[in-house]
């Protein structure tokens, strides 16, 4: 094992590995994921490959897109595949080439101006539950939604929502006035990035003016685009699907040069969870069920349904698995075997990804992982290590693997970039 605690990319601050590299950045800036990962490191990583517009790179986690944003703009073709349908909208279009900024602000423009009449009056409180009252079928329908939004700050969201999914406004850019509406959800919402999951506010957040919050929003995307409009691009695909199953998901003649990915860390974060107001916003989910069956379906799921399933018992798929999780499962189970079933059912799924991974790639295929070791009742988890070694199994070999930074949450937590290449 090649654990190195100095080189390329070890030592790097917040800035250089987390969602915070990309705050101030064109695009990427659109929506805040936190537990997503640095453009920079990205871009660094696809550096020390040496990858050129002759290679194709998969990130089969896409997340927001930072992987096949960061690509298109080096001039390096990628494809990236997201389970989250929310997620998959958000990738495929921060990702697509948008030719016309002018047009797309006068399409904002003529939108704001259509529905500030509506929306603007929400903003006192008795108009806006008597609105919310007669508009009850316009909700979304996530559970609690006054949870979420205080009356005057959901009534708004609630009008701007019926004109997007209802209205008679023909907009030629509504995927990127959904997307700015989508990124304003959580800063006008009592919830709070206080830490890695969404937390709420003591107290709801009072009245805002939605429609200045969208409208700046709107502003900063054209500005984007503008920015981006005269730089060169390579092409993107974005799959929506599963990434235990790649070969059904990418065209059958597609092989990978490299992969750039962070998949989720055995950490029970669930990313559905965090996304619901979103999914539900603009009918990417039908119901609760689909979050259930989404979060189940994921990579390692924890929550909602997925709970139960863990709840009746995970065995190791096979026995390289098994092997790898003994040192581990067994000081776990005797703390919660709720915990041991879930880091069981983490890496088979793990296992599953990594065998797609070897049947879409290219021979020399260059491999870079961005994960975090775990821990569950003070027992430790080298994910990193355990992640290189179920690679190992299809023929990947470990080059290395960099610890990057300490992680602020607990003692002892991490991040690495395991790098790794078929033989």
């Amino acid at each position: 094992m090649l654990f190195r605690e100095a080189g390329v990319f070890c030592g790097r601050s917040a800035a250089d590995v987390t969602f915070k590299g990309k705050l101030a950045l064109p695009i990427h800036r659109w929506y805040r994921l936190t537990p997503s990962f640095s453009p920079q490191l990205a871009t660094d990583i696809a550096q020390y490959f040496g990858l050129k517009g002759s290679d194709l790179i998969l990130d089969p986690f896409s997340g927001v897109g930072t992987v096949p944003v960061c690509m298109k703009y080096i001039g390096v073709p990628s494809c990236a595949v997201e389970i989250n349908p929310y997620l998959f909208f958000v990738s495929a279009v921060k990702t697509r080439t948008f030719e016309d900024p002018p047009a797309i602000e006068k399409c904002a423009a003529a939108f704001l101006k259509r529905v500030a009449p509506d929306v603007q009056p929400l903003r006192e409180r008795r108009a806006a539950q008597e609105y919310l009252l007669q508009q009850e079928a316009f909700v979304p329908p996530i559970h609690q939604p006054d949870r979420w939004w205080s009356p005057s700050n959901l009534a708004q969201l609630v009008a701007i929502r019926k004109h997007l999914l209802y209205g008679a406004g023909d907009y030629r850019f509504p995927d990127l006035i959904k997307m700015a509406v989508l990124s304003i959800l959580i800063p006008v919402s009592n919830a709070k990035h206080n830490h890695v999951s969404l937390t709420f506010a003591d107290e709801p957040l009072p009245p805002v003016d939605v429609v200045d919050v969208l409208a700046k929003k709107l502003r900063d995307m054209v500005r984007d685009l503008q920015e981006a409009k005269d730089r060169p691009c390579a092409e993107v695909q974005v799959f929506q699907g599963n990434s235990k199953f790649l070969s059904r998901i990418l065209p059958d003649n597609m092989r990978i040069s490299a992969v750039i990915t962070s998949p989720p860390y055995p950490n029970r974060f669930s990313y559905a969870r965090e996304t619901r107001p979103h999914m539900f916003f603009f009918d990417f989910v039908p119901d609760a069920k689909a979050v259930g069956v989404l979060e189940t379906n994921a990579i390692g799921g924890t929550w909602g349904k997925a709970t139960s399933v863990l709840s009746k018992g995970v065995e190791p798929a096979n026995a390289t698995v098994a092997s790898l999780l003994a040192p581990y499962t067994k000081r776990i189970d005797g703390a919660g075997k709720l915990m041991a079933n879930y880091v069981t059912k983490y890496f088979n799924d793990m296992y599953a990804h990594a065998r797609e991974v070897s049947r879409i790639s290219a021979p020399g295929a260059r491999l870079a992982y961005v994960i975090g070791n775990s821990k569950f009742y003070g027992h430790p988890l080298p994910s990193d290590e355990m992640l290189a070694a179920i690679f190992r199994h299809y023929g990947f070999a470990t080059e290395g693997i960099h610890k990057m930074r300490r992680r602020q949450s607990k003692r002892g937590l991490y991040e690495s970039v395991v790098l790794m290449r078929l033989r």
